[in-house]
C-alpha cells in the first residue's frame, strides 16, 4: 500500500515537473501603434469627432443577439439620417452659391444693380470689409495648410502601410504561435505523461489486484510453501533420530540427569517419526487437494475479470487522450485560421499596395490631389487680398488703381463662386470616404461590447460528448482586455474542457463497478482444517520442547552430545516449518470464504488511487489553462494596432482633408458674398468735404 502510495505521488510530482519545466512559454508584449500627429491633433479629433459622432454604435441593450453579419451592416447603415442632414449642407450651400451667382448676373446683365454716380460710401463699411477680408483670407489659407499637413499625414501613412502590416502580422504571429505552442505544449506534455503512467499501471493492473488478492487471502503463502523441502527436513530430522536411538542404547552411565534425559529421548522417539510422517503426509494432500485448486482457479477468474475491464478501461484513457488532443487541435485551428485569413488579407493588401504604390499613378494622383485643392484655394487668397488692398487703397484715394479694381473684383467674384462650389464638392466627395471610415471605425473598434463580432461564431469540440461549442468572438475580445485573462477562460473552456467531462469520458468508476460485479458474480469457498492437523503440531511442538530441555552433557559421551544436537538442530527446524504452515492455512481457512470481498476492496483501492491520481494531474491543468496559459491581452492589443492604423494613422488624415477643403469651400462662399459687397462699396463715391 506505501509503495502504490509512492508511485502515484511520483507520476503527480513528474507531471507538474514536466509542465513546469517545459511549457514555460510567455506570451510576447506588444507595443502601441498609437499615433500623435502633433499640433495637428486637435484638428484631427475634432474633425473625427463630428463624423464618428454622425454615427451610432450597436446597442446590446438593443441587439443582444443577431442573425448573421449582414444584418449587423445593414442596421448600421440604417442609422445614417444624420450623416445624410450632415452630408447635406454642403450640397445646400452648393445650391446657394449657385442661384446667388445666377441672380447677380442677372441682375448685372438686365437690371441697373450698381450704385448710382451719386452714391456715396462710408468710410466705415470699407473698415469693416477691410476686417472681414482679412478674416475670410487668414480662415482660407488656414484651411489650406491644414489640408497641405493632411494630405502629407496621409500619404506618409500609405507610404508606410506595409510597414504598419508587416508589424502587426508579427506581432500576431508570434502571439498565436506562442499560445498555441503553450496550450501544445500543457495539455498534450500533462495528457500525455499522466496517461503514459496510468496505461503502465493499467497493464499491471490485473496482476497487481491478483497478487493483493492472493497475499490478502493467504493463499499465496501455501502456494510458495515448498512440500519437498519441508518433506527433506523432516527426513533429515528423523534420520537424526534413528542415529541418537542407536547411540543412547549404548549409554550406561549412573548419573540421574542423564539417566532421566536419556530416558525422556527415547519415549518421544516412536511419537516424533510418526508425527513428522503424518505431518508430509498432510502437507503434500494439501498441496493436491481440490479447495486449494479451487481457491486458485477462482483467484485466476478474479484476474481475468480485472484484466478485462482493465482493457476497457486503457481503451477509454487512449479515446479520452484523442479526444482532448482534438479539442485542443481544434482551439488551435480556430485561431490559426483567424491568423490565416488575416494574413491573407494584409497578403492581398500588400499585393495592392505594390501594384498601386509602384506605379507611376500613385504619383500623378498625389499631385493631382494637391493640385486640386492647393491652386483653388491660393486663387480665392489672391482675389481676397485684392479686393482687400482695392479696399485699403479707396479709404486712401480713389483714384488709379482705385478706379480699376471694381471690375477685377467682379470677375473674382463669379470666380470665386465656380471655386466655391468646386471645393464644397470636393469636401462632400472626401466626406465620404471619412464617413466609410467612421461607419466602419465607430462599431469595430470603439464598441467596448464589441456587438459586431457576436454573429461571428466558430466551433470547437468538446472532450466527452465531442458536441461543437460555440466561441462568441466578441466576448473573448471584451473579456481579453483584462491583463490576467486567459484564452481558455475567455472562451469559456470549461465547456471544452474541463475535470468533470474527461473525468466522464474515463469512466474509471463504471469499469471498477463491473470489474466488482464480475468478482462478486464467484461464489464463496472455503478451505477447512483437518482436526489431526492441529494434533500433530501441537504434539510435535512438545516433543521438541522437551527434547531440548533434555541436554546430554552430563553423560560425559561427546559423540552422543554431537549426534544430540544435530538432532535438535534439525527437529527445531521440522517444527518451525510446521508450525508456519499451519499458520498459513488457518489464513487461508480464515479468509477464504471472503475471497471476493477482499478482491473487490483492493479493486476499489486500486482503481480510487488512479482516479485520484489523474483527477490530480488534470485539477493541476485546469489551473494552468485557466490563470497561465496563453494569455490574451496582446490580441486585444494587436486588434486595437489595427484600429489605430486604420482609424488614426489613416483616418485622422482622412478626416482632416474634407474638413480642411470643407473649411476652405464655406469661406470661400463668404468671400463671394464679401466680393459682391466690396464691389458695389468701391462704385460708390467717396465722400467730398467742403
Amino acid at each position: 500500500m506505501v509503495l502504490r502510495s509512492i508511485f502515484y505521488l511520483v507520476i503527480f510530482i513528474s507531471v507538474t515537473s514536466y509542465a513546469e519545466q517545459k511549457c514555460n512559454i510567455s506570451s510576447p508584449k506588444i507595443k502601441s501603434m498609437k499615433p500623435s500627429f502633433g499640433n495637428m491633433e486637435g484638428f484631427y479629433n475634432l474633425a473625427k469627432g463630428i463624423s464618428d459622432g454622425l454615427q451610432e454604435a450597436p446597442d446590446p441593450s438593443k441587439n443582444k443577439t443577431f442573425a448573421s453579419g449582414d444584418e449587423v451592416i445593414k442596421k448600421m447603415f440604417e442609422t445614417q439620417t444624420d450623416t445624410f442632414l450632415f452630408w447635406s449642407i454642403g450640397f445646400l450651400i452648393v445650391l446657394i452659391a449657385l442661384v446667388f451667382g445666377i441672380v447677380t448676373c442677372v441682375c448685372q446683365c438686365c437690371c441697373s444693380c450698381s450704385p448710382k454716380e451719386t452714391s456715396i460710401r462710408a468710410e466705415c463699411t470699407g473698415f469693416v470689409y477691410a476686417f472681414l477680408l482679412v478674416a475670410v483670407f487668414s480662415f482660407i489659407l488656414t484651411g489650406l495648410i491644414l489640408f497641405n499637413e493632411s494630405e502629407s499625414d496621409l500619404f506618409d501613412s500609405t507610404d508606410n502601410l506595409v510597414v504598419y502590416t508587416g508589424d502587426i502580422s508579427r506581432d500576431l504571429t508570434n502571439v498565436i504561435g506562442n499560445g498555441t505552442l503553450h496550450i501544445a505544449c500543457e495539455v498534450t506534455g500533462m495528457t500525455v505523461n499522466t496517461f503514459e503512467h496510468m496505461n503502465t499501471l493499467i497493464q499491471n493492473y490485473s496482476s497487481n489486484v491478483f497478487d493483493g488478492t492472493k497475499e490478502k487471502v493467504g493463499i499465496n503463502a501455501v502456494n510458495n510453501f515448498s512440500v519437498k523441502n519441508y518433506e527433506s527436513a523432516n527426513t533429515a530430522t528423523q534420520n537424526a533420530a534413528n542415529e541418537l536411538w542407536n547411540k543412547l542404547q549404548k549409554i550406561n552411565s549412573k548419573n540421574k540427569k542423564c539417566t532421566d534425559n536419556v530416558k525422556t529421548l527415547t519415549d518421544q522417539y516412536d511419537s516424533v517419526k510418526q508425527t513428522l510422517t503424518e505431518l508430509t503426509t498432510a502437507a503434500q494432500a494439501v498441496k493436491n487437494s481440490k479447495p486449494l485448486s479451487d481457491i486458485n482457479l477462482q483467484i485466476d477468474k478474479i484476474k481475468n475479470n480485472v484484466q478485462e475491464q482493465a482493457n476497457k478501461a486503457s481503451k477509454a484513457i487512449n479515446s479520452t487522450q484523442k479526444q482532448i488532443n482534438k479539442s485542443m487541435n481544434s482551439i488551435t485551428k480556430m485561431m490559426n485560421d483567424a491568423q490565416k485569413n488575416i494574413d491573407k488579407s494584409i497578403t492581398s493588401m500588400e499585393s495592392a499596395y505594390h501594384n498601386f504604390v509602384v506605379s507611376s499613378g500613385y504619383s500623378t494622383l498625389k499631385t493631382t490631389v494637391h493640385l486640386l485643392v492647393s491652386i483653388p484655394a491660393c486663387i480665392v487668397c489672391f482675389f481676397s487680398f485684392v479686393a482687400l488692398i482695392g479696399v485699403l487703397l479707396s479709404l486712401k484715394k480713389q483714384d488709379g488703381v482705385a478706379l480699376k479694381l471694381p471690375c477685377f473684383i467682379i470677375i473674382s467674384f463669379y470666380l470665386t463662386i465656380i471655386i466655391c462650389i468646386f471645393l464644397i464638392l470636393l469636401s462632400s466627395l472626401s466626406f465620404v470616404l471619412g464617413w466609410f471610415v467612421s461607419a466602419v471605425c465607430v462599431p469595430m473598434f470603439d464598441d467596448p461590447s464589441y456587438q459586431l463580432f457576436r454573429p461571428v461564431n466558430n466551433t470547437v469540440s468538446a472532450v466527452g460528448s465531442g458536441d461543437p461549442v460555440k466561441i462568441d468572438f466578441g466576448n473573448v475580445l471584451q473579456l481579453c482586455h483584462k491583463e490576467t485573462m486567459t484564452l481558455y477562460t475567455a472562451i469559456d473552456g470549461k465547456k471544452v474542457i474541463s475535470t468533470d467531462s474527461i473525468t466522464r469520458q474515463l469512466k474509471l468508476d463504471f469499469y471498477r463497478d463491473n470489474a466488482n460485479k464480475q468478482i462478486m458474480k464467484q461464489k464463496n469457498l472455503t478451505f477447512v482444517l483437518e482436526p489431526s492437523w492441529k494434533t500433530f503440531i501441537t504434539t510435535l511442538d512438545k516433543h521438541t520442547q522437551d527434547a531440548k530441555s533434555a541436554v546430554l552433557d552430563s553423560c560425559g559421551d561427546s559423540d552422543v552430545v554431537d549426534k544430540y544436537n544435530t538432532y535438535i538442530q534439525n527437529l527445531v527446524k521440522s517444527n518451525t516449518m510446521s508450525t508456519e504452515f499451519y499458520k498459513n492455512l488457518e489464513t487461508l481457512s480464515r479468509n477464504a470464504p471472503n475471497t471476493t470481498v477482499i478482491a473487490t476492496t483492493i479493486n476499489n483501492n486500486y482503481f480510487n488511487d488512479a482516479d485520484i491520481s489523474i483527477s490530480q494531474s488534470i485539477s493541476v491543468l485546469m489551473t494552468n489553462l485557466e490563470q497561465h496559459v496563453f494569455k490574451c491581452r496582446p490580441l486585444v492589443d494587436i486588434y486595437n494596432n489595427g484600429g489605430f492604423v486604420m482609424c488614426e494613422k489613416f483616418g485622422k488624415p482622412i478626416h482632416g482633408l474634407w474638413a480642411s477643403i470643407g473649411l476652405a469651400g464655406v469661406f470661400s462662399f463668404f468671400l463671394t458674398i464679401l466680393l459682391l459687397l466690396t464691389y458695389r462699396w468701391l462704385k460708390k463715391h467717396k465722400q467730398q468735404l467742403d
